[in-house]
């Protein structure tokens, strides 16, 4: 029993890991503050707005010593355009700063955003020689100098256990090993080695007594990194050494490494749209801007200003727009708001984890911190944190559907209900649901699918949707006009239902397919799921018709019931009938210590600097798939490395080496959804079947649990 136990319980943990992973994305946009008419007004200053740190998450920003100067602002003139020609209609700044070592033995360096990235710009003399071990080993030490810089790659004080056995993995196919250890194990002989071949060796002496901070530290200067010589580009600290009986090893508290592979800054370098205009390596100042590319703000347009770096306008005629990075890396990340001293309150300018639809104008969260004494946020009236949010009209992609209510709950998406339209044909899903308002049942329902997208559906290819959910098309009359369809869900049929979408002077009516789930939480007979088919056809082999609007939400909702609790908050209120729903902490204080992370609700956090001074901002915590799940610091990859943590060192031969970092993040990759053109059927998309993420990890875990079986009963 002991045994079936064990397996029962690692067979969940196995399950639990699994659906982490299919819940995650394969990108996320970091957008920043939204420029032009916003809430109905101008917030251009004098035709002028400025992103930095504050308002856009996707620069380089440090809480722990509020670290970040990167600012970009655009100047508009006259038929919504970004100039060329001096003045310039977009300029960007970027200064840097003096940062602590993770592993703060080592002194400081000099770090600086560039382009959204974090890099390195210099070694700087520290006022204690002793830190100063970088700095002098180097001999070019200040990379704007060379009119360059470094990614940084790995800044970590972890400590961990290296054996002989098990060499230290770092970035770009650099492996640190050791050798040997004298006998008193003062002496540590190690090498080097890139992509299998040795490029250094040398010895240490961590455990000798009075070991100073060279004889501590590993250090490899790399003979040219650019137009830099002799550049410190990798730094280990070790603690202490041990030589046993059957293998040497030693614990590793510092870790440091910058690419070998720089990033060029000369004057007049062009990325995209900018242009490196002046570098100040003296006061460690980089300037860029548009010039000879100019930008027309025209709607619904997509530019890449830089390398990490994009600018986009709204599918409207009314001017709005913002710049934002994409991550494509997989990793875990944290979408950042704004960064607060005192109480502050956040929405969808400054906290780009909040939905926001910028085509529409759409997105009314809003959460407000208040402190009392002792950096406290009181549970007790009046609440230390407080949270509204209002539903709001919208349409759907496939505008002829007309509108529905979405409401932004807890930093994500949901449907609130549906609305009725002034026009009759469009209020179908409104008028076929019995319980069309799920405020009214205090619920929301996740939007799976909202979309225009034109594609082609076959008698052999179903249409795949959401939750385990297929529309086929079981037959088509001989003159095209009459189409027999059926919803399975999990391979058990649900409903079926004939349309006409090709007779003469189809309705809305002949040409959408609907589905009313008979139950979604308290909700009786809700449209679930809609395609609005634009046609039809009857072939010899198979039969076709072109989709050219898909909704679908969950069927299973979220409550949003009065004194439900999610974390630290509670719902305090549900106006149905305005839209409106309200939480706060009660009877939950929060103490706003350092360097702490707590959860406020489902989808935010808030977290503090790991600093006495007081900085703190909320953020929602993204997974792009195939990361392993683990704490990451704002809108950056955890760095890790491999070897074993030294709190938990065994045996080389039951050591397991711990995960490797994922790769740093890449530039920008923006994922754009094709754009809906009038086409005959035979020329538009095939609907294919979209593949169900984490099956071959449950195949894999049945495999495991039946060797288990298997070996047990042997055992037996």
């Amino acid at each position: 029993m002991k045994k079936l136990a064990a397996i029962t319980l690692t067979s969940m943990m196995l399950l639990m890991a699994t659906a982490m992973v299919v819940g995650a994305v394969d990108s996320v946009d970091i957008r920043g503050a939204v420029a032009g008419t916003v809430n109905g007004q101008s917030n251009l200053e004098g035709d002028a707005f400025t992103w930095n740190p504050q308002n856009f998450a996707g620069f380089y920003y440090d809480i722990k010593k509020d670290i970040g100067t990167e600012t970009l602002v655009t100047s508009i003139t006259e038929g919504n355009k970004l100039s060329g020609d001096a003045p310039y209609g977009v300029t960007y700044t970027t200064t840097a700063q003096a940062k602590d070592y993770e592993f703060e033995d080592w002194g400081s360096y000099n770090v600086i955003g560039f382009q959204a990235e974090k890099y390195f710009a210099g070694y700087i003399s520290n006022e204690d020689a002793a830190k100063d071990i970088f700095f002098k080993e180097s001999t070019d030490e200040n990379s704007l100098s060379s009119e360059q810089l470094e990614k940084i790659l790995v800044d970590d004080d972890t400590e961990m256990t290296v054996t002989s056995g098990t060499p230290l993995k770092l970035k770009e196919g650099y492996e640190l090993s050791i050798k040997s250890i004298d006998i008193d194990g003062n002496k540590v002989y190690l090498e080097l080695s890139k992509d299998g071949s040795i490029v250094d060796s040398k010895v240490i002496s961590p455990s000798k007594d009075g070991a100073t901070m060279a004889d501590k530290t590993y250090y490899y200067k790399n003979p040219v990194v650019g137009d830099q010589k002799k550049l410190v580009t990798i730094g280990a600290h070790f603690k202490n050494a041990f030589r046993g009986a059957d293998q040497n090893l030693a614990t590793v508290d510092g870790l440091w490494q910058i690419s070998d592979a720089p990033t060029e800054v000369k004057a007049d370098t062009q990325y995209d749209k900018m242009t490196i205009r002046t570098v100040d390596a003296t006061n460690g100042v980089i300037t860029m801007d548009n010039k000879d590319n100019a930008i027309t703000l025209s709607k619904n347009k997509d530019s890449a200003l830089m390398a990490g770096v994009k600018i986009k306008t709204a599918d409207n005629d009314t001017l709005r727009f913002y710049i934002y990075k994409t991550i494509t890396e997989p990793g875990e990340y944290q979408i950042r708001g704004k960064v607060a001293t005192e109480g502050a309150t956040w929405d969808p300018q400054n906290f780009a984890g909040f939905y926001y639809d910028i085509k529409n104008d759409i997105g009314k969260e809003q959460l407000t911190t208040v402190l009392t004494e002792g950096n406290k946020l009181s549970g007790d009236a009046p609440y230390g944190v407080t949270y509204t949010t209002t539903a709001q009209a919208k349409d759907y992609e496939f505008e002829d559907w007309g509108s529905y209510n979405v409401i932004g709950f807890q930093a994500e998406k949901y449907f609130a209900g549906y609305i009725s339209n002034e026009d009759a044909a469009k209020d179908i899903f409104f008028k076929e649901s019995t319980d069309e308002n799920s405020l009214s049942s205090e619920q929301l329902e996740k939007i799976l699918v909202d979309d225009d997208t034109e594609m082609t559906v076959t008698s052999g290819t179903p249409l795949k949707l959401e939750e385990g959910y297929e529309l086929a098309i079981k037959s088509i009359d001989i003159d095209g006009n009459k189409v027999y369809l059926e919803l399975t869900k999990d391979g058990s049929m649900v409903d079926s239902k004939v349309i006409s979408p090709s007779k003469d002077l189809a309705t809305m009516a002949d040409k959408t397919y609907y589905y009313k789930n008979p139950a979604v939480g308290d909700q009786k007979k809700l449209v679930t799921i809609a395609a609005h088919f634009k046609n039809a056809f009857r072939g010899s082999d198979s039969n076709l018709a072109t989709v050219d609007g898909l909704w679908q939400i969950s069927g299973e909702p979220t409550e949003v019931k009065a004194d439900t609790q999610y974390d630290k908050m509670t719902i305090r209120s549900v106006d149905a009938t305005n839209g409106v729903i309200t939480m706060d902490n009660k009877d939950n204080a929060i103490t706003l210590s350092k360097n702490k992370d707590t959860a406020l609700m489902a989808g935010v956090n808030i977290k503090t600097a790991d600093n006495d001074t007081l900085r703190y901002y909320i953020y929602k915590a993204v997974t792009i798939e195939g990361a392993a799940a683990e704490a990451a610091p704002a809108v950056e990859a955890a760095p890790a490395v491999e070897a074993t943590p030294a709190a938990e060192a065994v045996p080389a031969a039951e050591a397991a080496p711990a995960a490797e970092e994922a790769p740093a993040v890449e530039e920008n990759k923006t994922v754009e959804a094709p754009a809906a053109e009038a086409a005959p059927a035979a020329e538009n998309k095939t609907a294919e079947p979209k593949p169900q993420p984490g099956f071959e990890s449950i195949l894999a875990i049945t495999g495991l649990l039946a060797v288990a079986f298997l070996v047990l009963g042997r055992r037996e």
